[in-house]
């Protein structure tokens, strides 16, 4: 099963929709996960958007997972998490 993770803050190239507007969004990547990869994914959208937070929290999920989907999160803030990550857990992320 692979996370899905988003803050919200570049929904669809919208912008700062936030991580209550990106739910829908990233359940429908879900989708797309299992229809043409048939992999289980769930969406998770964090309501922060502090790089510490978010790469701390997806550090705590992390093991219950077999990869970690980063998904519309505003540059630069998704170059650092995904760093950070790439240091910090044992398999890539999906970026």
């Amino acid at each position: 099963m692979v996370a899905i993770v988003s803050d919200g803050t570049s929904v669809l190239g919208l912008g700062n929709l936030g991580p209550y507007a990106a739910i829908p969004v990233m359940e429908g990547k879900a989708l797309l996960f299992k229809e043409f990869a048939s992999v289980d994914a769930f969406p998770i959208c964090l309501d922060t958007q502090n790089v510490d937070e978010i790469v701390t929290t997806i550090k705590h999920i992390a093991p219950i997972f077999g990869g970690i989907n980063l998904e519309d999160i505003s540059a630069p803030r998704c170059f650092e998490v995904e760093e950070r990550l790439k240091k910090g857990i044992e398999y890539s992320s999906i970026s």
